[in-house]
């Protein structure tokens, strides 16, 4: 666990003397996603994601300046002992933000993905890989089609238990790089940015989660550098129809 701590924290360090000796355009954002998880039968569940990402501009680091995008995603997932395969499709509206050269046009977003559990106990150590297909509303009307391939390595550490149950408090650390979104991904995969991500969590109960999490996007190129510093409040709910029932019975 330490290692992998020690290789994020030094990798963060390169990034950040990369921005220091580059031009590059750093923005602050505010993430939030709300995930509602609910068995359906056997090995399936169903996910439902809705969030929303705030943003500063160019000259304004208000990480709450404008409102750059609201999500919702509908998950299958189908679970293994050591695996998980899903696939989800989702809508993005993305508001119209000409200080941050944000056009204002949807999106349509789909995915299928693995996860591969090295580790359940006494931490949890993933790998995931996710196939996504980008369909962008374009200004002269019809969609681009585009691909973009993320690959990641996650930890979950429990702190004061040996699993993630109420009173629980972990935390959490993840490395991920993606592919740049473009139709000829396949032929020519090219880094399109490096997603790290540290943060905690508490467990109000066993099926409510809290998560406080700081992430740090990194986009390469040649004549400028971005990166996106965000803060993320993520809510996991789960079994949240039978909670839901039990709730209103009561």
């Amino acid at each position: 666990m330490k290692r992998i701590f020690t290789f994020v924290l030094l990798l963060k360090l390169i990034l950040i003397s990369a921005d220091l000796c580059a031009q590059h355009t750093a923005y602050n954002q505010f993430w939030n996603d709300f995930q509602f998880v609910t068995p359906i039968k056997g090995k399936w569940s169903n996910e439902i994601n809705i969030g929303q990402v705030w943003t500063s501009v160019p000259g304004n680091n208000n990480p709450f300046y404008a409102n750059a995008q609201l999500y919702v995603r509908v998950w299958i997932h189908y679970s293994l002992p050591k695996a998980k395969f899903s696939v989800f499709t989702g809508y993005n509206h993305n508001p119209e933000i000409k200080l941050a050269a944000q056009e204002g046009l949807p999106e349509i977003r789909s995915a299928i993905q693995g996860v591969y559990y090295f580790r359940k106990t006494p931490f949890t150590l993933s790998a995931r890989l996710r196939l996504e297909d980008h369909r962008d509303k374009r200004s002269l009307g019809g969609f681009d089609e585009s691909y973009r391939v993320r690959s990641q390595v996650k930890m979950v550490k429990p702190l004061n238990t040996t699993e993630i149950v109420k009173g629980a408090v972990y935390m959490v650390a993840s490395e991920e790089v993606f592919t740049q979104t473009a139709p000829n991904v396949f032929r020519q995969p090219k880094l399109g940015s490096n997603r790290i991500t540290i943060g905690c969590g508490y467990a109000l109960t066993n099926d409510f989660l809290i998560e406080v999490d700081y992430s740090n996007d990194y986009y390469p190129d040649k004549m400028q550098q971005l990166s996106y510093h965000s803060m993320q409040l993520n809510l996991s709910c789960y079994n949240w129809v039978k909670n839901l029932k039990d709730a209103l019975l009561k």
